[in-house]
């Protein structure tokens, strides 16, 4: 798995907004990526499920300090990007909740934001985060 990363975000059930949870800087928890990293693949399957490690929902929720059922996999999304130095696969996973969970992640320092805030971010991830949108949106 430490080839896998995660964006996680929370879409309401109500307007719709999506925002999305940010830590130490980057959208890709839990390591960020290269800045040199370039997107060479990616998935959607409407027909089935893209092959996703079991343990990365749980191992994320143990990170985060999440209870239960708060967070899901995308089942059929996934973004393979690389670098010079490694290949890694990006999946996509849902906060269940009514509301972004801010009071539970409060202690690591993550936030939540909407696409139109993440200029900062390296390019790569602001392309994957039109990919996830996209997908979102559809």
């Amino acid at each position: 798995m430490e080839n896998d990363r995660l964006i996680i975000y929370h879409k309401h059930p109500t307007s719709a907004r999506v925002m999305f949870f940010v830590l130490n800087g980057s959208i890709c928890q839990f390591d960020g990526l290269p800045p040199s990293s370039k997107i060479v693949e990616s998935s959607i399957s409407e027909e089935g499920v893209v092959d996703y490690p079991e343990k990365l929902i749980a191992s994320s929720k143990k990170r985060l300090g999440l209870s239960d059922n708060i967070l899901e996999i995308e089942k059929t999304f996934q973004a393979i990007v690389q670098s010079s130095a490694s290949t890694v696969k990006v999946y996509l996973a849902a906060f269940t909740t009514v509301d972004p969970p801010r009071e539970q992640l409060a202690d690591l320092e993550g936030k939540f934001i909407s696409i139109t805030e993440a200029r900062s971010l390296p390019s790569i991830e602001i392309e994957l985060l039109g990919l996830a949108y996209s997908f979102l949106m559809d």
